[in-house]
């Protein structure tokens, strides 16, 4: 790799090429960063975190120290229990009165009110009238809705349903949430929502595409994923209580990487910034870095660059605080 870019210089770039531009038009990017220091990266972290919640984006933090990131169901369940599930199925019922149309104005989609309340008291319209109305409209544009994966859809109209006819507690959505997040992994909680599937490796991108196809459905510029890597170059293990990653668990995740990356026009809005340290461009093939997976290398090394001057768009920088 060349020099060093400055951490505030590349934050701008994200923003202005990608968090306000590409990305938020429906792009997706995967960045990979190396900080001098790491206290930088925690400093990245919480700048760039606020950047994207500013911009409209929800930002999600994923450490490898608490999450086994080698394996695709255990990264989606970290995403789902940081996403507030109750908001965005407010914001779509907001979305569909909108389009019917209701006036919306005015009313929050983190209020603790029934929103057929919130909707019947702006609009001067009983509430079963609104309920009915957004009852034929809820198959067109979620139940069937080819964009995610039939039992993702199906969880999310059953989500919509509840917000339509409770009382602003959620409750009846816990089996949902529960199946979501990995919190319960049986399937037989969930049949009576008519899905009869677990989330694990072979269909977790799918609801990953599903989810971030979700996220902009019910209004929000996209999602932006941190992925704190550091702990996964780990040559020895600190015993520490955090996880530690075998040679083969690290080849594992470097697959997954590898195949998001691949499938970024699958996955709508996404901007994912992956934070390594120097043990990330150990070149020693004995090593976790990843030159040891050939497949990512290919993806992420530039192959044409200045001896003397950082690309800032490039998949994988080096990102400093000094200037000079």
């Amino acid at each position: 790799m060349t020099s060093a870019l400055h951490i505030q210089d590349w934050l701008e770039i994200i923003k202005g090429e990608y968090l306000c531009g590409f990305v938020k038009d429906g792009g997706s990017s995967v960045k990979f960063v190396v900080p001098s220091r790491e206290d930088l990266g925690k400093l990245l972290g919480i700048r760039l975190t606020r950047m994207a919640s500013d911009l409209g984006y929800i930002a999600v933090n994923v450490d490898a120290g608490e999450t086994r990131v080698h394996m695709p169901q255990e990264i989606f369940f970290r995403i789902a229990e940081r996403i507030d599930w109750r908001i965005l199925a407010r914001r779509v019922v907001l979305k569909l009165c909108e389009d019917l149309p209701y006036r919306t104005d005015g009313i929050d989609p983190a209020g603790d009110t029934s929103i057929l309340e919130a909707i019947s008291v702006t609009n001067d319209v009983e509430e079963s009238q609104i309920a009915l109305d957004l009852r034929r409209r809820l198959p067109s544009a979620v139940t069937r809705n080819q964009s995610m994966s039939r039992d993702f859809r199906l969880a999310m109209t059953h989500l919509c349903l509840t917000e339509m006819g409770g009382d602003g507690q959620n409750l009846e959505a816990t089996p949902l949430l529960e199946w979501l997040t990995g919190r319960s992994r049986r399937v037989s909680n969930v049949r009576a929502y008519s899905i009869y599937n677990s989330i694990v490796r072979t269909n977790a991108r799918h609801f990953l595409e599903s989810l971030l196809y979700w996220v902009r459905f019910a209004g929000y510029s996209g999602t932006m994923i941190l992925l704190d890597d550091t702990r996964v170059t780990l040559r020895r293990n600190p015993r520490d209580g955090m996880r530690f990653y075998s040679r083969s668990a690290v080849m594992d995740h470097y697959e997954l990487l590898r195949e998001l990356i691949d499938s970024t026009d699958r996955l709508p809005g996404l901007f994912m910034v992956v934070l390594a340290t120097e043990d990330f461009l150990d070149p020693d093939e004995r090593g976790k870095g990843f030159t040891i997976y050939r497949a990512l290398l290919g993806r992420i090394a530039e192959e044409v660059r200045d001896r003397n001057r950082s690309n800032p768009m490039a998949a994988l920088v080096r990102l400093t605080e000094s200037t000079g």
